[in-house]
Order: structure tokens, then sequence, then C-alpha cells
């Protein structure tokens, strides 16, 4: 069976009816809350694919749908789907609520985008005086575009929160930084495990999950969870022999050039590397150093246009001779 981004448009943040592990941290923004003490501008910062999206998400509809008939549930970290507020964020139609990010088109959030919710701020917000303005992928702003946040950040409305998402492998403007509350997300090994078998169990009629192993678990449970959607899309049954996915990925990243074909491969490059090393332990600093030469080619080859035909070639070869 072909699955289409319908199918699986669940996955993604704004549709994660359940939030899982991060019962401490949500428990924690909502006593902020309630007790009037919530900071107008939050940093949340975290690896890309930790679940700070979802987390957000799930924050925000507590807030929002407080006055509801199906509020957001407390007990179990779930949101109700007959919540309305839930039926309006999930279609971009909440008029108490904004995300900022780039364009589908764009690699950055321009200028223009930040003059989109300057016009938002100002409107009269609907049934309660409240805005919540979600800032996702804060480290693709743009010099001009940081600057022309900083000044909507620098003035919140007593009522207006600013919750902005950052992948913390990238730097955020020291300006910004010091505007907001900063908390930073963190989980053992055996937290993002848990997470994502809990995500896994929830979807496996959906995803193909034939062959995940506990290797899997080196990555963020989202980076795995759209890995495993980009493999169910392609109707790709996953091999016990990494190296034989890790061949399909770069094929397939020849022919569509997707981001998330390129993020699928480089996850199970370091998934192929780290079966290497356990298997043959006096190999360790030869495995480490190619693993960072692959890693250097990719980085090169998505940020200076360099020939990935060849680039690609040469992270073949290297990996075919692993094993030899």
């Amino acid at each position: 069976m072909k699955y289409t981004q319908n199918d699986l448009k669940v996955i993604y943040p704004v549709n994660q009816l359940s939030l899982f592990g991060y019962n401490g941290y949500f428990n924690y923004f909502v006593k902020l809350f309630d007790k009037g003490k919530m900071p107008n501008s939050i940093l949340l910062s975290g690896p890309q694919g930790i679940g700070k999206s979802t987390f957000i998400y799930h924050i925000v509809n507590y807030i929002l749908s407080k006055n509801e008939d199906k509020k957001y549930s407390t007990t179990n970290f779930e949101i109700d789907s007959d919540n309305l507020s839930y039926k309006l964020l999930s279609s971009s139609t909440h008029p108490n609520f904004y995300l900022l990010d780039k364009n589908i088109l764009d690699k950055q959030i321009k200028i223009e985008n930040v003059r989109n919710l300057r016009k938002f701020l100002t409107k009269t917000s609907y049934s309660q005086d409240l805005k919540i303005v979600m800032i996702d992928n804060s480290e693709l702003l743009n010099i001009n575009s940081a600057n022309a946040l900083l000044k909507v950040i620098e003035e919140p409305g007593n009522n207006t929160f600013f919750f902005i998402i950052h992948d913390s492998s990238f730097k955020i403007l020291d300006t910004i930084k010091s505007r907001c509350s900063e908390f930073k997300i963190f989980f053992s090994h055996n937290e993002k495990k848990s997470i994502l078998e809990n995500i896994i169990q929830q979807y496996k009629n959906e995803l193909n999950i034939k062959n995940v192993d506990d290797n899997f678990y080196l990555d963020t449970p989202g980076n795995i969870i759209n890995c495993l959607v980009n493999f169910t899309k392609s109707n790709y049954e996953l091999s016990k022999d990494k190296l034989l996915s890790i061949l399909y990925l770069i094929e397939k990243y020849r022919k569509d050039k997707d981001p998330q074909t390129l993020s699928s491969l480089i996850l199970f490059i370091e998934i192929y590397y780290s079966e290497l090393a356990k298997n043959n332990k006096s190999r360790v600093i030869f495995y480490y150093c190619n693993y960072l030469k692959i890693l250097r080619k990719i980085h090169d080859m998505k940020n200076f246009n360099l020939d990935e035909k060849n680039i690609l070639v040469y992270i073949t070869d290297i990996l075919q001779n692993e094993k030899k």
C-alpha cells in the first residue's frame, strides 16, 4: 500500500494528540500559567526532533481550551480530537494563535514573515484578551528578521506570549536570547527510547517498523519517526543490514534531492558506524575518523553546492570498504 502526506499527517506536531515524556515540563509550565507567572517570552532549546513543537502545541491547547467543553486532559496529557481549539489550530484558523515559521520554499524566516506577525498582534483577539505566538525553527531567522522580531518581543502585551523554539545545535542571536526565559529540554537515552516506543505503538499500523532495533534510539524520536515515514511513503522495507538501507537512501537522494531523505541517510550512517564500533572495538578510532569524513562531505555538499554525484560515490566507497 502506498502512503501519501495526508495519510501520515497525524505524525506532525500540531496533530499529535498525545504527549509522551514531557509530564514534568508540562506540569511546570501549567503551574506558571495558572499562577500568572508565565514569562511573556520563552525560549525552548533542545535537539531537533526531541518533541519541542509537540510540547508547545499541548501547552497552547491547554491555555486556549480552558473554557471549552472538551478541554485539555491534564491527567492523560492528551487532546480530545473534538476539542475546538485543536480543530482550529490544526486548520491554522485559531484567531488567538500565530505560527511564525519559514515559507515552504524558503531556507530562512524572512522579515516579511515577521511583518505579518506584527499585523496579527495589532488585531483584536477573539473571545479572550489573549494572543499566543509560536516561533518554530528560530535558528532560521536571518539578521533582518531577527532584529525585527526583537522589537516585537521587547514590548509584549500583558496577555501576549511568545514560545520561541530553537534547535540547540545552531546559534541564536544573543539579543533575542537575553529577552527570553530559556528552558533547555533534555532526555536520557532510556527516556528517548520510551517516547519513541509510545509513538511507534500509536502508529504501528501506519508505519513500516519491521527491523527497527535498539540502534535506532541513537537519535531523537522525531528524527527517527520522520525517517520511518520516509521509508513507509516509499514502500521500502527496512533491511537488517544497515548498509543496504544506506545504499537505498543514497540512490533515493540522488533522484529526489529531498532534505528529509538526506536526514534519514545521516541517521543510518550514524547507526551503521555505531554497529561497526560495537562489533570491532579495536577499530573504533578508525571508524570514528571515517564517520567524521563522511559528515564533513555531506556538510560541504549541502552548504557549498559541490558536485553531489562525486561526493555520493566517495561516501559509498568508504562505507562499502568498511567491512572488507
